[in-house]
């Protein structure tokens, strides 16, 4: 039995020493294919290879022995940049194999790559806030430091760069924030990347959260204008000073509000120029903050208007042995004028005179024109009618000697009104 078990054992350290032997003693020659990274020399100052880490194929010849005393670094593969120039290149592989190893083949046994020239710039830096404190909070302007910071780059992606933004997130909260926040750096269109190196790449910021309501800078709406100017009156131009006002409020109420508008003004009791302070619509909740009460300015000027006066009498200045009869017994004048020169005219000056002295007895038409006695800067719009017909007959029992005279047509009381506003432009009669 013992026997067997000592020759069990024999067999084995015969095992062991021919593996030795085989392997260390008189080891045969083996070639193995291995990955290996290519590290880059001599990289120029301002630039970054692409691709940053290549890998190459490096097959190798040795012993088993070899290869396993030198498996911490069996192979260094370099490729040298010395000199090189930005753009696209193609550099040779070098490769230091472990003692004991020889190279037999590198696949490729040259690197493609591209050199890429780096560009330094300082942006400023943008706090961008999201959400509101929570209601009856607000916060104060962001504190950070430093506000620029300096970017290295691509110049194709530097070029692109937009701003340089911390983001911070206000939602609902009701103590003060300080900590460090990092820069993010936005290309067009809002892309973000981080091809591109910050520095620094975070910044201290600090806000201060406090009780109350946060305020807004609304413009005054354009005033509206309620019922019709005095009689002889416009509205030529107003103006609203100042144009802006502070309000105070919810957040959410304030962010629905694009302009701040005012109580209708009403003209119909406004006759010159005049100020007044306008009377804010507030929401409910909301207040007015700080600054002046807006004041309205209105200009008002004069404009012409129109008056029909009625029931005019003629007067006919005819010899005394002229007997006459007129188809109408008055007329109707319309004149356009500034009231301070309608109220000048009177009836005595509305009176048309029609001299018939050298008319033969028969039947006539005659057009009527404008009195003579209207101020200068009264205008007649329409006479109505704007003729009539005379029967002139001649009396034979009248003495020869009688003296000519005006005869008056019956005179009824001269009314004015107001023309109606047509909205058109009559012209002159003359």
């Amino acid at each position: 039995m013992n026997n067997r078990i000592w020759l069990k054992i024999l067999s084995i350290l015969l095992g062991v020493f021919a593996w030795i032997y085989v392997n260390l003693v008189i080891p045969p020659q083996i070639r193995r294919t291995l990955p290996a990274e290519v590290e880059y020399r001599n990289i120029p100052e301002m630039v970054i290879i692409s691709p940053a880490k290549p890998t190459v194929q490096v097959q190798m010849e040795g012993t088993r022995r070899d290869f396993i005393l030198s498996s911490s670094g069996r192979v260094q593969v370099t490729v040298d940049l010395y000199n090189v120039r930005p753009g696209r290149a193609q550099l040779p592989v070098r490769v230091i194999a472990a003692p004991g190893l020889t190279v037999v083949s590198v696949s490729p046994p040259q690197v493609q790559l591209e050199v890429i020239p780096l560009t330094r710039k300082k942006f400023d830096v943008k706090i961008e806030t999201q959400g509101q404190p929570a209601e009856g909070y607000i916060a104060d302007e962001p504190r950070f430091n430093p506000d620029k910071v300096t970017l290295e780059g691509p110049e194709t992606l530097i070029d692109r760069v937009t701003a340089c933004v911390v983001e911070v997130n206000l939602d609902q909260i009701k103590n003060s924030l300080s900590d460090q926040y990092a820069v993010k750096v936005l290309l067009e269109n809002g892309v973000s990347t981080d091809e591109i190196l910050v520095n620094p790449g975070k910044i201290a910021l600090d806000i201060t959260v406090k009780q109350g309501f946060p305020t807004k800078t609304l413009p005054l709406a354009k005033p509206m204008f309620i019922n019709r100017a005095p009689e002889g009156k416009k509205l030529e131009n107003f103006k609203v000073t100042p144009e802006t006002v502070v309000v105070s409020g919810p957040a959410k109420i304030l962010a629905t509000l694009n302009d701040m508008s005012f109580k209708p003004v009403d003209l119909s009791g406004i006759f010159q120029n005049a100020s007044m302070p306008v009377k804010l619509e507030l929401p409910d909740r909301v207040k007015l903050h700080s600054g002046e009460m807006p004041v309205l300015e209105v200009e008002m000027v004069d404009v012409k208007v129109a008056r029909v006066y009625e029931g005019l009498s003629f007067e006919l200045k005819k010899t005394a042995n002229q007997h006459t009869s007129v188809s109408v017994a008055s007329y109707s004048l319309e004149v356009e004028g500034f009231l301070k020169d309608l109220e000048l005219v009177r009836n005595a000056q509305l009176k048309i005179i029609l001299d018939i002295e050298k008319m033969k007895p028969g039947s006539y038409t005659v057009n009527l024109t404008s009195p003579v006695g209207l101020p200068d800067n009264v205008k007649v719009v329409k006479i109505r009618p704007d003729a009539l017909t005379i029967q002139i007959s001649e009396l034979t029992d009248e003495p020869a000697h009688t003296a000519t005279g005006q005869q008056k047509i019956p005179e009824q009381p001269a009314s004015a009104t107001a023309a109606p506003d047509t909205g058109t432009t009559t012209p002159d009669i003359e």
